[in-house]
């Protein structure tokens, strides 16, 4: 999606904006006084919103002001046109899910991702865990009671996500159509993290494959521990350990100047 097509979109994501444009439509043309006088609104107070509604419409191509005076350019017209087909065809969302997505903030967007992860990595990580733990029944020997601290501890992190996972998306009435949240791509539908959110999966399913290799190839017989071999999977699982933490740290960051920069607005 290019920058031209993300300011139509925002700014025809304010239901104000979308009256403003309407009324030009309906009059052809109008002046800046009349628009604000079908509108309601009061001069002397919200003169500086309504300028700023203006400006993005402007900007984003759907307006233009010719001789003192508003009015829809073509881009605008088709703009209404589809507001107003998408609007009629209910079927467009029978499940609530392009609502939900297009409703969240930022920052609600990355703690359903985050959960989202700490579900997949979760478990993934519990059945590995239970590898040794199995292998080593009735031993009671290091590797057994290290092995049931880290089965209780992602297993409890795994649970945890899945908690917060629901207690997200509940929130939405989705029915049975909450579940298409648990797949690793719902986020392409708008988020702005949407690339960041891909690399950073990608990024922690390498370092799950890479670490269980190094964790089960010494107990198959394969290599030994600390060997040259061990070393060639744990230094790339680390490696990317730390750059896949790194991304999750600055796109929470991101997400959150970008919800500032939206209540800003």
């Amino acid at each position: 999606m290019n920058s031209e097509s993300e300011n139509v979109l925002k700014a025809l994501s304010s239901s104000t904006r979308r009256t403003i444009m309407r009324q030009i439509s309906e009059k052809g043309s109008a002046t800046y006084t009349e628009i604000m006088q079908v509108l309601g609104l009061d001069p002397s107070l919200m003169s500086g919103k309504f300028n700023y509604h203006l400006k993005e419409l402007n900007e984003a191509g759907l307006i233009e002001k010719t001789n003192g005076e508003y009015k829809i350019t073509d881009l605008g017209q088709r703009a209404l046109i589809l507001v107003d087909q998408v609007a009629k065809d209910v079927k467009i969302d029978r499940y609530g899910v392009l609502s939900a997505v297009m409703s969240m903030s930022p920052t609600k967007e990355f703690s359903l991702f985050a959960s989202q992860m700490g579900i997949m990595l979760g478990f993934m990580m519990t059945l590995l865990s239970v590898i040794p733990l199995v292998l080593n029944w009735g031993t009671w020997n290091a590797i057994f009671w290290i092995s049931g601290i880290v089965f209780i501890t992602v297993l409890s992190a795994a649970l945890i996500s899945t908690v917060k996972f629901f207690s997200i998306v509940t929130k939405y009435k989705l029915g049975i159509s909450i579940f298409v949240f648990m797949s690793s791509n719902w986020f392409f539908i708008r988020s702005a993290n949407r690339n960041r959110f891909l690399i950073i999966t990608v990024f922690a399913i390498g370092v799950f494959v890479s670490g269980a290799l190094a964790f089960l190839l010494p107990i198959s017989g394969e290599f030994a521990y600390f060997s040259f071999q061990w070393y060639q999977f744990f230094v790339p699982a680390i490696t990317t350990g730390v750059l896949t933490i790194w991304l999750f740290l600055t796109t929470r960051r991101r997400a959150r100047k970008l919800e500032e920069m939206n209540n800003e607005q």
